[in-house]
Formats: structure tokens, sequence, C-alpha cells
């Protein structure tokens, strides 16, 4: 079983790597969140390529495509693959945000079954043998009429890897995720095949593997949740009050770390509630309301760690 932390845009950055380091439960790959990819403009965000120089884990580092240009994801591809720390690429087809989709990237390339095919064939030609997957969704709108196309698409480009978030764009993080979807994945693509959305509990994720067959898991919000995650679903314990307590202490540390002197102490404040935004429904309504208002570490990490007044 292949365990790998699903990039998420200001979320699965360098502090929460790090954190995960120093909680002892650690995936087997990172996918950092995406470099925007145009034929204009190579925007490789200082703090996804601090993921890629700064990992100090020993897990690899996938390097996340986003766009709709072939020749300019071939060249981000390029540019990223000489350096050190890159362990692969990985092509975003499966983000569902608006600013993206308008420009056909994301899931937007699911749209254009052409288009997407020839991108993955451009970069499987130039992203050496092992180093090539493929994160996307069931399909724009209706997975029935469009998955069983996005999978021929995904058997004639011979990607490595694929994840598949068990959703359409449509629903964007919401209902359902459909998982038959994923075991027909399986049972269709000659590469190995994992499986992402919603798995939040050790026995959620594995019904999920024993019900796909895939090889393995792409955690996202879930182990944002409970970074524990990793550790469970290789046999460990669940995480005690004192654990998780010492997670959020540990990602306040690695968040001020990561930002040094760029942001004030309500900024931090802002970026630790970027993380607490998956984790509020483990706490009560006046714990959520005080730390969304929370504007000094101290008194956060006071919250989180002894409850509200």
């Amino acid at each position: 079983m292949k365990l790998i932390l699903a990039p998420m845009q200001d979320v699965t950055d360098l502090a929460f790597m790090r954190t995960l380091q120093r909680i002892h439960s650690l995936p087997d790959a990172f996918i950092t969140a995406y470099f925007r990819s145009t034929a204009t403009t190579c925007a490789l965000a200082e703090h996804n390529l601090r993921c890629i120089d700064e990992n100090e884990t020993g897990v690899p580092v996938l390097a996340q495509l986003a766009g709709s240009d072939a020749p300019a994801l071939v060249r981000d591809a390029e540019m990223l693959l000489k350096r050190p720390g890159v362990a692969g690429i990985n092509l975003n087809a499966g983000c569902p945000s608006p600013l993206v989709n308008r420009h056909g990237a994301g899931a937007g390339l699911l749209r254009d079954i052409p288009r997407f095919l020839h991108i993955m064939q451009e970069l499987r030609a130039c992203v050496p043998a092992g180093q090539f997957s493929v994160k996307c969704r069931l399909g724009w709108e209706h997975a029935e009429n469009e998955f069983p196309d996005i999978l021929s698409c995904l058997a004639a480009a011979g990607p490595d890897e694929v994840g598949i978030h068990a959703r359409t764009r449509r629903q964007l993080y919401g209902g359902a995720p459909d998982f038959s979807y994923a075991s027909t994945a399986v049972s269709t693509l000659p590469c190995p095949v994992l499986a992402n959305g919603d798995l939040n509990t050790p026995e959620h994720a594995t019904e999920c593997l024993a019900a796909t067959g895939a090889a393995g898991l792409m955690l996202g919000r879930g182990a944002v949740r409970n970074p524990y995650l990793f550790r469970q679903l290789r046999g460990g314990p669940a995480p005690t009050r004192e654990e998780m307590a010492e997670y959020y202490c540990i990602l306040a540390e690695e968040t001020g770390r990561v930002l040094l002197h760029k942001r004030t102490e309500k900024g931090h404040c802002n970026r630790m509630k970027k993380y607490l935004a998956f984790c509020y429904p483990d706490f009560t309504p006046e714990q959520e309301y005080q730390l969304r208002r929370c504007t000094q570490v101290a008194e956060m990490l006071r919250i989180l760690t002894h409850g509200a007044d």
C-alpha cells in the first residue's frame, strides 16, 4: 500500500511536511501544490520550491504542474526535473478552482479530451520512466459519460501512476465520492492507481482499498485533520489527546519557522487557520468561534490544547 500526501494549495506545505516528520507519521511521497504553467509565465512559486529545496524529511517530493499549454508544461517539467529534490512530475487534472479552470487547466483539461491526451503524451516523452503521474477527477460533469474517454486517454498516454479523485468537477468537494470508478480504473489501466476523496478515517481508507483494489491512497484533508492517519494505516495507534495537542504546537512552530520575519503575529495566526479549517469539526462551537477570531499564537495554542473560555 502506497500512501501519498495529496496536494492542497496553501496547506500541504513545507511546514506541514516538517510537522509530519516530527510526529513520526510520514507518507511514502509528497506532491507539491501546483506550479502554474502558461505560455508566457513560468510561475515557480517560492513556497512550492521550498517544499523541494528544503525538504529534510527523506520522503521524495513530486512537483505538480497545472496548465493547458503543452510546450509550457514541458518547459517547466524539464526545468523542475533539473532540481536535485524533484522525484517526479505530477499533472494536475483535478483542481476545481474556477480561476484555474477558466484557463483550461486543472479539471478544465477534462473538458478537452484531445488536449488532455496531447499534454500527457508530451509530458510522457520528456519525463523519465517511473517519474510521471497524473491526478484527475471522474470528469467535468457526468462521470458515466466522460470517464470512459478519460480512461482511454490515460491508457494511451502511459503515465507511471494515476490518482483518481472520485468526484466530478461539478461536485467540487461535496457529495459522496464514487469509488466504483476507481475500481474500474484499477482493472483497466496498466499502471498503479491510487484512490482519493474524503478518506478521513483508517476504517474508511481500508474499506476503499479493499473495494477498489487500488495500489494505495492519496490523503489530503483527512491527513490535516488527523496527521497520524499515515501512522494508523501502517498499524500504529490512534492519536491520544496529548498527541493532537503536540501536533498543533509543532505545526505552529514550523509555520513560524517557514514564515520567519515575513508576517505579523496576526498573519501567523491567519496562516494557522488555513490548516485549522479542516480541524474545526473536532472542536466545540465556542472553540471554533474563538479560534476564528484569534490574533495571537499563544492564545490560539491555549484554545487548541486546553479549550475555550
